[in-house]
């Protein structure tokens, strides 16, 4: 399968366990892998036949954003559930979530999540 990757796109949303990430809220940064056969769009040079990045990257940030949530895994899946209903082409999805901010007592660059789903037949 070929891929199309975006990655580092930064965010800034309410999310969290803690009430105060929910209202203060923080930026989060995301990588997304989409799986799809790109070669229909080789051919035919038509932004028609491939994932336009433009409009993936509108579909993340909508997904991301609508909603407050408590678990960065909540919100992975929701991602990948909306780049499958907007783009038919797309076979599988990584959605990684890192949280430079996260509310521990160390010192670490960030904790992420990553998932991977597959489109079902």
């Amino acid at each position: 399968m070929d891929r199309i990757t975006v990655r580092n796109l930064a965010l800034f949303a309410y999310h969290g366990v803690f009430e105060g990430e929910r209202e203060i809220g923080q930026r989060f940064y995301l990588d997304v892998v989409v799986e799809a056969d790109l070669a229909p769009a080789s051919r035919s040079d038509s932004v028609d036949e491939t994932v336009d990045y433009a409009a993936l990257v509108d579909v993340i940030g909508k997904a991301f954003s609508e909603t407050r949530q408590k678990l960065l895994e909540t919100l992975a899946e929701r991602v990948a559930r909306r780049i499958f209903e907007r783009f038919p082409i797309v076979q599988s999805a990584e959605v990684t979530i890192r949280k430079p901010s996260a509310p521990i007592e160390a010192v670490f660059d960030s904790v992420e999540i990553h998932i991977r789903r597959q489109r079902h037949a």
